[in-house]
């Protein structure tokens, strides 16, 4: 079964999340905003820049407004570090992040 998560977002607060994947598995996010791009980063310094705002962050990937993604994760293998935080936030309003973590 896994998790489910609804992440709700506001301008420039981001949020982080702890992906524990231990056993190996698929990891879905999904952007609900119709119009809004998400940012998502390992880290908040340089990553999303915590404390002073999303313009000015470097090394994040965007998730287009209205996409999902889907990974293949385990422990060692994969495109994502999957033993540590993601942190998630949006610039110019608010946004919901679906994550569904399937590894059972």
């Amino acid at each position: 079964m896994g998790r489910m998560l609804r992440i709700a977002l506001a301008e420039d607060d981001p949020r982080e999340i702890d992906l524990k994947m231990i056993r190996p598995g698929k990891l879905l996010i999904k952007n609900t905003s119709a119009t809004l791009d998400v940012r998502i980063a390992y880290e908040t310094v340089g990553g999303l820049g915590a404390g002073t705002g999303l313009a000015g962050a470097q090394n994040y990937y965007s998730l287009g407004a209205g996409n999902e993604y889907v990974f293949d994760c385990g422990p060692g293998v994969g495109v994502l570090a999957q033993d540590q935080q993601l942190y998630i936030g949006c610039t110019g309003g608010v946004s919901t992040v679906e994550i569904w973590i399937a590894n059972s």
